[in-house]
């Protein structure tokens, strides 16, 4: 049985940038006191996060996308955990389509020029990192534990077959031997 387990930690890893990124622009928004409470609001301002600069209008519509983003990443993590035991692969295109709107979301905050895009941080290592997310929903993909009857009854017909054979050669190297069971 496979656990998918780099499909798992790459999509955990970019949901929970997602939800954290959601959060920091709630935060920046003036939101968290509304959200959150006081508590919450001074959890996050404690985190002091860098100001992306960015109005507050804006940073409401950032962080509604990141905060579907995240949810996305989190139904495709649970869809990737259920093909251990459910045959229908929805779940992979699904995750792949949240990698890729992902890449979308970043592509148009940096060819736009927004200031937004600093939250990913600075240069172009977050699209190796998307595409590590693609690798490994292939990787898993390829690797995926499925069911295949013909292949399970040969893979038995091979076993009891060499089984045999070593019955036999011990027998042979027996009476080879003088050690014959059935002789004494």
């Amino acid at each position: 049985m496979t656990q998918r387990i780099a499909s798992v930690f790459a999509l955990s890893g970019w949901g929970g940038f997602c939800a954290v990124s959601a959060l920091r622009c709630a935060h920046e928004a003036g939101l968290s006191k509304v959200l959150f409470g006081s508590f919450g609001a001074d959890l996050l301002a404690g985190a002091q996060f860098p100001v992306l600069g960015i109005p507050q209008q804006d940073l409401i519509g950032l962080a509604a996308v990141l905060l579907a983003l995240a949810i996305a990443f989190a139904v495709s993590i649970a869809g990737v955990l259920q093909l251990v035991n459910v045959q229908e692969r929805i779940a992979e295109p699904f995750a792949a389509a949240t990698f890729s709107a992902l890449f979308g979301f970043y592509a148009a905050l940096a060819l736009s020029g927004s200031p937004a895009v600093a939250m990913f941080g600075e240069g172009p290592l977050v699209t190796l990192f998307i595409a590590l997310g693609f690798v490994a929903l292939l990787f898993d993909h390829i690797i995926a534990d499925r069911e295949d009857p013909e292949g399970d009854a040969t893979f038995e017909a091979v076993m009891a077959h060499l089984e045999e054979a070593k019955r036999a050669a011990i027998l042979e190297r027996n009476r080879r031997d003088g050690n014959d069971p059935d002789n004494r």
